[in-house]
């Protein structure tokens, strides 16, 4: 995902002008019950799902507890806006630990702090991966309810296919059979071209290693195909917030939604059978801790820092880990934190020969102003997108000398690589000089990080060591992701319009391993799609956090429903795979609980 510095300095002036409805939303703490039925913890991309499916039922109550505000911000409603909420009051804004990979660089680990999640602040980009990717975790869970096949259900439960705001014409850039039309989360095509999509599409009719796919998120990925994005018809950002709480679910009289309020712990019951947790701490304005009981069951849905985060200081980790911090171990869990997941990203840069990037934009404001108010009147136009219109998948060469060594962590269907290719860099400052982009993500990367506790204060940021780089196979891949995206541009369809590459990228010989790692480890970033650090395993397995039922091994009273139980990471923008885990998970809660 494109999560380049910089931000439009000249809209400031224009945001304030906009303002949103605002729905049913509890504001101070003082308005709780005693006691919910279910209470989730974080209203993000997961628990928004639950919440939301839960509440279906009138006979339940349902709390959700979210860290922070409301999403009527203008940012996260127009999509070509959300580089601003980067670094934003609307972001945790966590560092990384200091890389030693990275030449011990800290990089900068976006959040969404703010209802909705990190849905309410990506870039939207609607990949779900692939059947080997869904297959795989079936297997190593063994449970084939999360299987490509099983899944597809919850697939369509989640998304309600769109026509673009323009109502462009789009045969032939979507499989119409692979999509939902009764979902809650809007998916749409791009709804105006960019200059570069002619030469896109080119490139796959020249260039036998790009093949044209009709459709990425047909469980097959492999070649270029047009971007989906999680925008409306009407052209704004569908999140979780704006979907799964939307008009007719925010109103529900049995679901409160209490923002602003940071979960500390969970703490135990008085109950004889076994060890149960049925209480959520906070701190909502003071920090005087406050609590409030769940008479069924707790969803932990804080996200794969967020999540492990809380368990660790209710004293379920690894004793020894938590003692050192001056934690009391309460359950033995040394897997909680630990498999911490990413994918990497290397963004690569060349001059265009075109005054119709993205940076003929940010040198004009009255052209910016004019493309905000043709949003605001009728949500078409260039900011009714994120700014990118294709993405692919790659594999490695089958012979790839890394196999010898690393078993291919990438089903026959899947690719080690993706690529986006972006008309220019609409999140940096003003340049008299026009670019293009494609930028190579490693989508299966082998590198294991974790997350451990700093303090036993609960409002200290974690320690987040995502490992970047750390295993042979993603400096290997990243490489060859780095040569691929070259020959993309190289192709033929680019010739007069791609010019030099820039800056630190033009001075290395990328086929020189040696310059090309040192590039690397100097200019890498997040994928910001963390996965595992509360992993599903087997039920009875010796590792992990959850049984494939999402609840947490060896405790009563708790389920985690986000993507820290994703055991293997998809090669997908996670927020799909994360709506698809937390439907199957509503649908689990449910069946146990025989709800309507």
């Amino acid at each position: 995902m494109l999560y380049l510095r910089g931000t439009f300095l000249q809209l400031l002036a224009l945001i304030s002008s906009i303002t949103f409805v605002h729905g049913r939303l509890l504001l101070t703490s003082n308005d709780l019950l005693d006691k919910y039925d279910f209470i989730v913890v974080g209203g993000g991309t997961g628990g928004n799902v639950v919440a939301s499916r839960l509440s279906e039922d009138p006979s339940v109550s349902v709390l959700v507890i979210e860290a922070g505000g409301s999403n009527d911000v203008l940012e996260s409603q127009v999509p070509f806006l959300w580089p601003r909420l980067i670094g934003s009051t609307h972001d945790w804004n966590y560092t990384s630990a200091p890389q030693a990979t990275l030449g011990d660089r800290s990089v900068a680990l976006p959040r969404g702090h703010i209802l909705g999640g990190s849905s309410s602040i990506n870039g939207m980009l609607y990949t779900r991966g692939t059947s080997d990717d869904y297959d795989s975790i079936a297997e190593l869970v063994g449970d084939p309810r999360w299987s490509w096949d099983n899944i597809q259900p919850y697939i369509r439960k989640n998304e309600l296919w769109s026509p673009p705001s323009s109502n462009r014409p789009t045969e032939g850039e979507f499989d119409p059979s692979v999509h939902g039309r009764d979902g809650l989360v809007g998916v749409s095509l791009p709804s105006i071209l960019q200059p570069i999509d002619n030469r896109v599409l080119q490139t796959t009719r020249e260039n036998g290693e790009f093949p044209f796919n009709l459709d990425v998120n047909s469980g097959h990925h492999l070649g270029i195909g047009w971007l989906q994005s999680t925008v409306t018809s009407a052209g704004s950002r569908a999140s979780s917030a704006t979907s799964y709480l939307g008009n007719g679910v925010i109103d529900r009289p049995n679901l409160d939604v209490l923002l602003e309020a940071q979960v500390t712990r969970l703490l135990l019951s008085n109950a004889t059978n076994g060890v149960t947790f049925d209480t959520v701490e906070f701190v909502s304005g003071a920090d005087t801790p406050q609590s409030v009981k769940a008479t069924r069951e707790i969803i932990l849905s804080a996200g794969s820092i967020g999540t492990p985060n809380i368990l660790l200081h209710s004293g379920v980790g690894d004793a020894g880990d938590l003692a050192r911090v001056g934690i009391q171990p309460i359950h033995q869990l040394p897997s909680v934190g630990r498999n911490l997941t990413d994918h990497v990203i290397a963004a690569l840069p060349w001059f265009a020969n075109s005054t119709e990037t993205f940076e003929t934009i940010a040198r004009n404001t009255s052209l910016q102003a004019m493309l905000l108010e043709e949003w605001k009147k009728n949500g078409t136009g260039f900011f009714s997108g994120s700014g990118i219109d294709h993405l692919g998948y790659v594999r490695l060469a089958n012979n790839a000398s890394i196999f010898d060594s690393v078993v291919d962590p990438a089903g026959p269907n899947t690719g080690h690589i993706e690529l986006t290719i972006v008309n220019g860099n609409i999140f940096s400052e003003p340049t008299p000089d026009n670019f293009i982009f494609v930028e190579v993500m490693l989508t299966k990367s082998l590198s294991r990080g974790s997350l451990t506790l700093n303090s036993s204060n609960p409002l200290d940021n974690p320690i987040i060591d995502p490992a970047y780089l750390a295993h042979d196979f993603d400096r290997f891949a990243l490489r060859e992701a780095v040569r691929c995206g070259e020959r993309f541009l190289t192709s033929p369809a680019w010739e007069g319009y791609v010019l030099d590459r820039v800056g630190n990228f033009a001075t290395i010989d990328t086929q020189d391993d040696n310059q090309l790692d040192e590039f690397l480890r100097e200019t890498v970033s997040p994928g910001l799609h963390f996965v595992g650090t509360a992993s599903m395993s087997p039920k009875g397995a010796s590792w992990g956090v959850t049984d494939p039922d999402l609840k947490v091994k060896g405790l009563n009273g708790i389920r985690v429903v986000d993507a820290s139980v994703i055991p293997l990471i998809p090669a997908a923008h996670t927020q799909v795979p994360v709506y698809i885990f937390a439907e199957r998970a509503a649908a689990f809660i449910k069946e146990d609980w025989k709800l309507v």
